[in-house]
């Protein structure tokens, strides 16, 4: 009876030992997400509708695109945005269910998005994400010559640099699977691009908001009131 007493010991111990060891890595996880490195590749397939556009786009008239068929009344400038994301060497490896991201580009409105698609981190290895982003030229109006020019000069200064403009902005946050999302945050990488296509990528966790204490009133924790002197008779 003394051995049966034991018998299930190693595998209770072996048990406590991965849970112990899952428990440590959810820390490392989220630190290792808060070292997240964001690069942009360049800009690619520049186009509005289906007209792929040429580096000298500013030589082309709009009357002149307008009798070709191509009507720019409300189009954006569509492009696609390769980028990498690479966790440091020592990471964990972690699977994402998508992402968010948000876009500022000088000239154009703020644009962002959702994509819901999986991406496996892997220690040390960079993960390429293509993103399709749709821009419009900061304007009251979507419609007329004056959209129509600053339509494409944002094309052309796209697709002559073939890279974002200095000045431009890229957050992105990694969406985790539902278990783990409870347990650590997902940090925002912001992607800032500088004079001659510098980049600098910064990683912040979310500020945690904590809920107001219950149960204490204003009256149990304010001072209590000095009695005044009495007067002399």
């Amino acid at each position: 009876m003394t051995l049966g007493k034991f018998r299930y010991r190693p595998a209770l111990l072996m048990t406590a030992t991965l849970s112990l060891a899952g428990c440590l890595a959810l820390p490392q996880a989220s630190f290792m997400l808060g070292r997240l490195a964001l690069q942009s590749m360049g800009v690619e397939n520049v186009r509005i509708g289906r007209w792929a556009v040429p580096v000298d786009a500013m030589t082309l008239e709009p009357t002149a695109l307008a009798r070709a068929g191509l009507d720019m009344a409300g189009m954006p400038v569509s492009l696609e945005l390769p980028l990498s994301l690479t966790p440091p060497d020592a990471a964990p490896d972690i699977n994402l269910t998508g992402y968010a991201w948000q876009l500022v580009v000088p000239g154009a409105e703020p644009v962002s998005g959702d994509v819901d698609e999986p991406v496996s981190l892997r220690g040390g290895e960079p993960a390429t994400l293509r993103l399709p982003v749709d821009l419009f030229p900061e304007t009251p109006e979507r419609e007329g010559a004056a959209y129509d020019q600053k339509l494409l000069a944002l094309a052309q200064r796209l697709a002559d640099r073939q890279q974002l403009p200095a000045g431009s902005t890229l957050s992105l946050t990694p969406r985790l699977d539902s278990q783990m999302a409870r347990l650590i945050p997902a940090p925002t990488i912001t992607l800032d691009i500088g004079d001659g296509g510098a980049q600098e990528s910064a990683a912040a966790l979310p500020t945690p908001v904590y809920p107001p204490k219950t149960g204490v009133s204003s009256d149990d924790t304010a001072e209590p009131e000095t009695p005044l002197p009495a007067e002399s008779p």
